[in-house]
């Protein structure tokens, strides 16, 4: 796991022993990554790994990728990441989130690896780091804090007409 490391107070609870099941099943349903060719590649108690190949859907204008793009790579690995910290009828939602740029995002991939700092009753603490894959050198490109709230199970890809 690379990143911030925190020294917990109490172990790391996995209340729902199918966590990885479900973080897989849910990753199915998000649109963004999935139809920019992103990929779920490592799944732990705590810790998710996600990749984004490189495309011109992904990228700005200078032709690097989009901030946006790795805000949503980093979004999405220490989201998922923290559900495996939720029990089984519970979800969690992004509440806030902070990402510092560290270099361009200029390469042919990017890596986010999210993980959980302190997981709370009702707020989730998390982090990802994000790389860009550059000639075959990984690169750190930002570094996100995140703060998640725990709500009950939200039905994945179904809509909620009640916004």
């Amino acid at each position: 796991m690379s990143g911030f490391d925190i020294t917990r107070s109490r172990p790391l609870r996995t209340p729902n022993p199918d966590f990885a099941e479900k973080i897989r099943d849910s990753f199915e349903h998000n649109g963004v990554v999935k139809t920019l060719g992103g990929r779920l590649i490592k799944v732990e108690a705590g810790f998710v790994e996600v990749h984004l190949p490189f495309s011109q859907g992904a990228a700005q204008q200078h032709g690097f990728f989009h901030g946006g793009m790795v805000a949503t790579v980093a979004d999405t690995a220490s989201g998922f990441a923290g559900y495996s910290v939720c029990d089984v009828d519970e979800e969690c939602l992004s509440a806030e989130f902070k990402v510092n740029f560290l270099a361009p995002a200029r390469g042919e991939l990017l890596i986010g690896r999210g993980s959980i700092i302190k997981d709370g009753r009702t707020l989730i603490i998390a982090q990802a780091v994000v790389s860009v894959v550059r000639d075959g050198e990984e690169i750190a490109c930002a570094f996100m804090l995140h703060t998640l709230a725990r709500t009950r199970h939200v039905k994945s890809g179904e809509k909620n007409d009640k916004q």
